[in-house]
């Protein structure tokens, strides 16, 4: 590992240098993606890029998150993202496309964009976390803003709006989206005392029932009755045991 000076205000930053296992897959002309922010959204964007073989830097403050996918990409910095110094560092300037992949904070976010625009970089996707959000980034020169949560719920209506029984999305390959009716053993409880995420590691994304129809904001209070179904997000293996 090595450490360099980053500007901006918060100091050093460290970069973690991986081998480049790119040689045979840039003869293909990949492309090649800066991934800026590592919550979920960046973490799946970061592994799946990689996997299909283009180059991927990553760059987040959180060394954790990181360390989470720096075995999987090409180069992976510990670093203020909102530093134009900290960027240029990292050399972003020469990668193809930059996703900035956190939208929670919009000052954050905003700035971002901001300097990789001034970096020259040649297509910026950001994500937004609301329609004013959205129009900021657009006003700075975002090529494209994203909204994953209403993308994603988009989709979740077209499949629970199907009077078939179950239904299946694999959108990585760990991780998958299903609608399974309504466990037996969560009838009676709530969300709220269910807490499915903390003690599972699996999403409610949304629940469906003949009286209320489809709802992908529940009601954490309200309790099953055993006619739902749900639509879960997890790991394939944590939905596994949940449908057992």
């Amino acid at each position: 590992m090595r450490k360099g000076g980053g500007g901006g205000g918060k100091g050093l930053f460290k970069v973690l240098s991986l081998p480049r296992k790119l040689t045979i897959q840039m003869k293909q002309k990949r492309r090649s993606f800066c991934i800026i922010g590592l919550g979920r959204f960046g973490q799946t964007l970061a592994v799946n890029l990689a996997r299909t073989g283009h180059q991927v830097l990553v760059i987040d403050e959180n060394e954790d998150c990181v360390n989470t996918v720096s075995d999987v990409v090409t180069n992976a910095v510990v670093g203020d993202p909102t530093s134009e110094s900290v960027l240029r560092a990292a050399d972003v300037q020469s990668y193809d496309c930059a996703v900035v992949a956190s939208g929670s904070n919009i000052n954050d976010s905003i700035l971002t964009v901001m300097n990789l625009k001034d970096l020259g970089i040649g297509q910026v996707v950001a994500r937004a976390s609301s329609d004013q959000h959205r129009r900021v980034l657009e006003k700075i020169g975002a090529d494209m803003v994203v909204f994953p949560e209403q993308d994603m719920g988009e989709k979740l209506v077209g499949i629970l709006d199907r009077n078939n029984v179950l239904e299946y999305i694999e959108f990585s390959d760990k991780h998958s989206i299903v609608e399974i009716p309504v466990p037996e053993r969560w009838v009676g409880k709530s969300l709220a005392e269910l807490d499915v995420r903390k003690r599972s590691g699996v999403t409610v994304l949304a629940v469906s029932d003949p009286e209320h129809g489809m709802n992908i904001s529940p009601d954490a209070a309200r309790k099953f009755t055993g006619s739902e179904t749900v639509a879960l997000l997890g790991e394939n293996s944590a939905i596994d045991r949940m449908t057992k």
